[in-house]
């Protein structure tokens, strides 16, 4: 009931909820002031009331007096008739004269009999004072009960005569006990509060009139009409959907004008936000890198065109999915406990991944995730940048090939070949073996260049590489110096008869002729080597041996080999 109630009063305009509040007040205050109107009525009536029982006393003691004086006291037909008088005159309920231990004594046996006490009687005779006490309704019918103290005392004549209100004077010896009937005062109270109901009811109607007009007047006027502009102002805003357009400030009101001034501010927010987001939102869709956003529970929820690109799954394929589904597999466990322990201790990760697109292929992407939080420091997304790197790869393992090998035979280059040099002869020194280097050059290479062109030449160059390969080991280094120089790198070789050997595989493998151009072509090498330590300690010197060799194949008639 409570909430129905509570519901409700949220319904209810402003205009309505101060009227209800105002009225109920007014309400409340009239009650309050109705109960101490009729509370002061009612101890006027009551006053009046308890004078009048007094006086009942003192007319039914004065009464007695009279009796005594002319001696009919004693005749119980003068009392009943004296009580009968005074009952009728004053409308009096009930009339009791109780008398005290000394009243005989006082007066003789004349008075009348005694009668019982009761605990209020008792108390008036200890007193002197007056008691008044409401009594029970009876048949509907209020009653007031007055006990009075009456003394006896000796008049101006020297006779004994009874008196009360004077205990100061004498000693009670008795009391009278008067209850008389309070219709009379109750009917006064009962239609002086029917006029009190009729005359609020009246004031009530003329209060509400001129409550809700000053309601009106104040609400309409001073808040609902400014307010009215102001909603049609917004209204207007939403509907043209135009973030530049302000709301006019009523300076004739403070409140509204305030309000006015905050929405118009609050406009101005909302302009640079949206301007913002427009500006994140074509930074999100025009993003040559892909971007994948989830909530906490890694949910997908926002991909751009660029993943759509890379990956070839479409938005609605993977929007609410796991970004499980562009795993390739290529990666551990530990890879993945790596880059989350990074992502919960610094909020980022970065690095190289291999995925898979949607049609099963794998590629490499640069990748970047990010974590976002809220200001209680929980995390609500984890936003994923990430480019496809094949090209970037394939462009790297390019230079790293062109850094190290020949670009026309694919053999080692000088510098990969030297290296290897480098550690063939450290192992070999520390294993207590041989390394062999042998240095070949094209027999008359030159004339083939100049009589059938570079590309003939290249040619050559690339099937005589190919068979220099078929006459070494895999553990063999076969590198080209430039032009028609070769060099060959035989590590850990036993004996030198192992280089002699390889040397006369290579001088036949040569005999057989080379088909360049539609062209049938032979060529020969002349072949020089030298084995360390056994020739030489050191590169350097190893090196010079070898070239050294090879001039020695070519004086002795070319096609042939020499060892230093």
């Amino acid at each position: 009931m409570l909430s129905s109630i509570r519901k409700k009063w949220h319904g209810l305009g402003v205009q309505e909820k101060l009227h209800i509040l105002i009225q109920g007040s007014l309400i409340v205050l009239f009650f309050l002031s109705m109960e101490w109107v009729v509370a002061r009525f009612e101890d006027q009536i009551t006053t009046s009331a308890e004078a009048r029982a007094e006086e009942t006393a003192d007319g039914l003691i004065n009464g007695m007096n009279m009796l005594m004086l002319t001696g009919q006291i004693g005749d119980p037909a003068n009392r009943k008739m004296l009580l009968s008088k005074m009952q009728q005159s004053a409308g009096v309920k009930e009339l009791r004269i109780i008398r005290g231990e000394s009243v005989v004594a006082q007066f003789g046996a004349g008075l009348p009999e005694e009668q019982v006490f009761d605990d209020v009687d008792r108390e008036v005779l200890k007193t002197g004072k007056v008691r008044f006490d409401r009594v029970d309704v009876d048949g509907g019918v209020p009653l007031l009960r007055v006990v009075v103290p009456f003394i006896a005392m000796e008049n101006f004549r020297g006779t004994n005569c009874l008196s009360c209100h004077v205990a100061e004077k004498g000693r009670v010896i008795g009391v009278a006990s008067v209850v008389i009937d309070l219709t009379k005062e109750n009917a006064v109270l009962q239609e002086i509060k029917k006029w009190l109901w009729a005359g609020h009811i009246a004031i009530q109607i003329f209060l509400s009139i001129i409550i809700s007009w000053f309601v009106r007047v104040l609400i309409v006027r001073h808040i609902a009409e400014p307010v009215k502009k102001l909603q049609i102002a917004m209204t207007e805003i939403q509907r043209e959907n135009d973030l530049s357009k302000r709301a006019d400030v009523d300076e004739k009101n403070p409140d509204i004008g305030e309000m006015a001034r905050a929405f118009n501010v609050l406009l101005g927010n909302l302009e640079h936000a949206t301007e913002r987001l427009e500006l994140f939102s074509k930074m999100f869709h025009g993003s040559g890198e892909a971007i994948l956003i989830t909530d906490a529970e890694k949910n997908i929820v926002a991909v751009n065109p660029a993943f759509t690109e890379i990956t070839g799954y479409q938005a609605v394929e993977v929007m609410g999915g796991n970004p499980k589904i562009l795993s390739s597999g290529k990666q551990g466990p530990d890879f993945y406990q790596t880059m989350w322990a990074s992502l919960n201790e610094v909020g980022q990760w970065q690095g190289e991944i291999w995925n898979r697109r949607k049609s099963g292929e794998f590629y490499p992407e640069w990748l970047s995730i990010g974590v976002v939080k809220n200001s209680k420091g929980e995390i609500i997304n984890y936003i994923s940048l990430f480019s496809d790197i094949t090209e970037r790869k394939a462009a790297e393992q390019k230079i790293e090939f062109l850094a190290h090998y020949d670009a026309l035979t694919k053999l080692p280059n000088r510098s990969l070949f030297a290296d290897r040099l480098k550690h063939a002869v450290v192992i070999a020194g520390r294993n207590e073996k041989k390394v062999a280097l042998l240095f070949l050059d094209l027999d008359k290479f030159k004339a083939i260049n100049d009589t059938m062109g570079h590309l003939a030449g290249d040619l050559l160059l690339q099937s005589v590489a190919e068979r220099l390969k078929s006459c070494v080991r895999e553990s063999d280094t076969i590198c080209r110096q430039g032009g028609d120089e070769f060099m060959i790198l035989l590590p850990e070789v036993e004996a030198r008869a192992d280089a002699e050997n390889v040397a006369q595989k290579i001088i036949a493998a040569m005999e057989a002729s080379h088909y360049v151009l539609d062209k049938e072509l032979v060529i020969t090498f002349s072949v020089g080597g030298a084995i360390y330590p056994d020739d030489a300690d050191d590169i350097v010197t190893l090196t010079k041996c070898a070239d050294d060799a090879m001039y020695r194949a070519k004086e002795s008639g070319r096609n042939n080999y020499q060892m230093y």
